[in-house]
């Protein structure tokens, strides 16, 4: 195992536990009542506050916003990978989150806070595209999927942290300071990002594909902790120039290489994967958990507190065994077996909490149990493996277009479900569950038809599988 390589990785991670704070906060800040009192959300009726008649839709206006927003930064992230570099890129996105969060926490109108959200959510659509990227390209063959699973767990820390930072806040801040502090707080991990990426290397691959070859092979050597003379390195790094050495010389990539049949082939499975782990329904309960354990009969103690901090605390932990098994077992059973397990817990799901709304409250902790299972089954496969999948399947040239078409998938699926989710929980109740099973289900036979296995094989030896399944796709045909 190379230390300096699982630094890079959690060095380049924060800026997953950035969107993980976000997650967090948002949740908890959507129970603070100065914060909902002041935009409008709920009002006083009898000395208890409710709802007022817009206040569900500003609710997820304020999600909704942020999350598309995400979209266009994954949009746009091409642009500036390629040219400016990876490590420059995840800087730019910091930059871009620290002024939002600046906007969130002085926000004294709804504009501005909509402002806020959009610019903090621009940073972190860049940082979700580019950080996975930049790991993969950095990372050893064995353990990439290891290293690129350390997004999805700070995106889990971030979240745990943020839960138990606003609990502490709840408990003891009062009127403005709460949410002001929550807000505000996340501004220290991401001025942390800001200092820290200045120390990280550029991506070899980036610096080949840029003609430095002298510092692509200093750095190549430094991240392996191997001498450019061990025949180990040098071949190594004769097979990575060679494959980037092919695609400069065909020239700059077009955004419509993306629709040559096997970078296609990629692309479909990205952009279906990143939508599937939405309708997971995983952001339902990590956006609006404190919503579903009140409709369960819970207090609002255990709602707000007890609860959400359990389940991001479940939702971390169950990540780390999915990194370890993730170059064990592979890519393709995690998402199979992920899917159907998760399908089971939103059944049971289902179930309990329809029985305890005929007359059995008691069962709502059958409720709770296989949300904890679903949240296990999640972490442990569709959370980190999605984002593993999504950044080695890409040929070098159109690595950071065909990513960043995938990521707007994961963005814009999130963003949609966060604005119906409140609807569908308002009118269809418990039976929401019904439908995020349906979907694991689904997802799991996607991919046993379609996923091949990208376990154990170096970035460049994956253009040879997608490009033999193609191949093998038009024999047929011609057969």
């Amino acid at each position: 195992m190379k230390l300096y390589n699982w630094l890079i990785a959690f060095a380049a991670g924060v800026g997953g536990f950035l969107f993980g704070y976000e997650i967090g906060i948002i949740n908890q800040i959507f129970s603070m009542d100065d914060f909902v009192l002041r935009f409008g959300i709920q009002h006083y009726v009898d000395g208890e506050l409710v709802d007022t008649s817009g206040g569900p839709d500003i609710k997820g206006w304020i999600t909704f916003i942020f999350l598309i927003a995400c979209a266009v930064g994954a949009a746009v992230v091409s642009y500036p990978a390629d040219y400016l570099g990876r490590k420059r890129t995840i800087h730019i996105g910091s930059c871009f989150f620290i002024i939002g969060s600046i906007l969130q926490t002085s926000a004294q109108k709804l504009s501005m806070l909509y402002v806020g959200r959009f610019v903090g959510g621009l940073g972190i659509g860049v940082m979700s595209a580019v950080v996975p990227l930049y790991i993969s390209e950095t990372a050893e063959t064995h353990v990439r999927g290891s290293l690129i699973s350390i997004y999805q767990l700070m995106i889990t820390i971030g979240i745990f942290i943020a839960s138990c930072v606003n609990s502490i806040i709840l408990t003891y801040a009062t009127g403005e300071k709460e949410w002001r502090l929550a807000f505000g707080m996340q501004i220290i991990p991401a001025l942390f990002l800001v200092l820290i990426i200045s120390t990280l290397p550029y991506s070899p691959r980036w610096l080949l594909f840029k003609g430095r070859i002298d510092e692509a092979r200093a750095t190549l050597s430094k991240l392996r902790e191997l001498p450019e003379k061990d025949p180990g390195f040098a071949a190594e790094f004769e097979e990575v120039n060679a494959s980037v050495e092919a695609d400069r010389a065909i020239g700059t990539a077009r955004w419509g290489e993306l629709l040559e049949p096997s970078v296609l082939l990629r692309l479909v499975i990205g952009v279906v994967l990143q939508f599937f782990q939405q309708w997971t329904g995983i952001n339902v309960i990590l956006y609006y958990g404190t919503t579903l354990f009140k409709n369960m009969g819970f207090s609002g103690a255990d709602s707000s507190i007890a609860f959400v901090i359990a389940n991001n605390a479940i939702n971390m932990l169950a990540t780390i065994p999915g990194m370890w098994l993730v170059e064990r077992a592979g890519r393709r059973i995690l998402f199979i077996y992920g899917g159907l397990i998760m399908g089971f817990a939103h059944f049971m799901v289902t179930l309990f909490v329809g029985l305890s709304d005929h007359g059995h409250p008691s069962l709502s902790w059958g409720g709770i149990v296989f949300i904890f299972v679903f949240l296990i089954a999640f972490a442990g496969s569709w959370g980190p493996v999605v984002w593993v999948y999504q950044s080695e399947i890409f040929p070098l040239r159109v690595r950071a277009k065909g990513t960043s078409v995938s990521t707007v998938s994961n963005w814009v699926w999130n963003a949609i479900i966060s604005k119906i989710a409140p609807i569908m929980l308002a009118n269809i109740t418990f039976y929401t569950y019904l439908i995020f099973g349906g979907f694991c289900v689904a997802m799991a036979f996607f991919a046993l038809i379609f996923v091949p296995e990208t376990k154990g094989k170096a970035l460049e030896e994956i253009d040879e599988i997608f490009d033999n399944k193609v191949g093998k796709s038009k024999e047929s045909r011609v057969a």
